[in-house]
């Protein structure tokens, strides 16, 4: 058979395939009994075919509720999701799953499905973070309640990973005050800081950078009692910084603003 007409034929069967494979899936979504969507979606699953899937799935979920079938819908239906890689709706579904059948067999495994889908739709640190907190919202009740979870490796990458975020995130917060010359809120923002994470990668910029918000805000302060303490306060929080990084790449810099305080309070005090 020349190869053109080769080709030809074997377009025309995939053509046949899948106009039948069409109308044998219209035919179902028409007349097909809960039962039956259910079984073909779960056949469509291991197939890869996830849309033809989902689509069987969504439309027979709602009808087996409070039928023996409808727990392993809802099963098929968020892992469906999940395997569609939309990650909001997955995460939405475990979590249906184990509400409505917290004695499952998979209650665990859900649990973890949601907290998993949670951490996939997580946003970049710079971006809105709802989907952070649910996730480590629902990684602490899944902790407390599997202690020993198969999954207790991956739970605590997911941790650390999240907090990183969260932290990077409340750190670029707190230097945007003393980026844009509002150094009242920047000693604010970075106090706050330094005391929600204490074991942060960013401790030594955050604590020179406070100190030196510190000087720019009693320097532009009314001559008066407020300028006084704020200048005593910007030593202690020199003191503070430098006692704590004695050896900091800041250290020059910041004793050149330590040395500019003492003289105002001196010039302050002469008065």
């Amino acid at each position: 058979m020349p190869l053109k007409r080769l080709f030809v034929y074997f377009i025309c069967i995939l053509i046949v395939t899948l106009h039948t494979s069409c109308s044998d899936f219209s035919r179902l979504q028409k007349t097909g009994t809960p039962e039956e969507k259910l079984a073909k979606a779960i056949e469509y699953y291991n197939k890869g075919e996830t849309y033809k899937a989902g689509v069987l799935l969504e439309d027979i979920s709602p009808i087996l509720k409070g039928k023996a079938e409808a727990e392993q819908a809802l099963y098929y239906l968020a892992n469906n999701y999940y395997k569609q890689k939309q990650y909001i709706m997955s995460a939405f579904y475990f979590k249906d799953f184990y509400l409505t059948y917290p004695r499952s067999k998979f209650v665990e495994e859900t649990m973890y499905m949601h907290i998993y889908s949670l951490y996939l739709s997580s946003a970049e640190y710079n971006l809105d973070q709802q989907s952070t907190y649910e996730c480590l919202k629902a990684l602490a009740v899944f902790s407390t309640r599997y202690p020993n979870t198969t999954y207790l490796k991956e739970c605590e990458l997911i941790y650390t990973e999240l907090n990183t975020k969260l932290m990077h995130k409340a750190y670029e917060h707190s230097m945007i005050y003393h980026k844009v010359g509002n150094y009242k809120s920047a000693v604010v923002a970075i106090s706050n800081f330094i005391n929600d994470y204490p074991n942060s990668i960013y401790l030594d910029k955050s604590y020179y950078t406070r100190f030196e918000a510190q000087c720019h805000l009693a320097k532009n302060s009314i001559h008066g009692k407020i300028q006084l303490d704020r200048y005593y306060q910007a030593i202690a929080y020199y003191q503070l910084y430098v006692d704590k990084f004695p050896d900091s790449k800041h250290k020059k810099v910041s004793n050149e603003y330590y040395d500019k305080t003492v003289k105002a309070l001196e010039e302050l005090n002469s008065k």
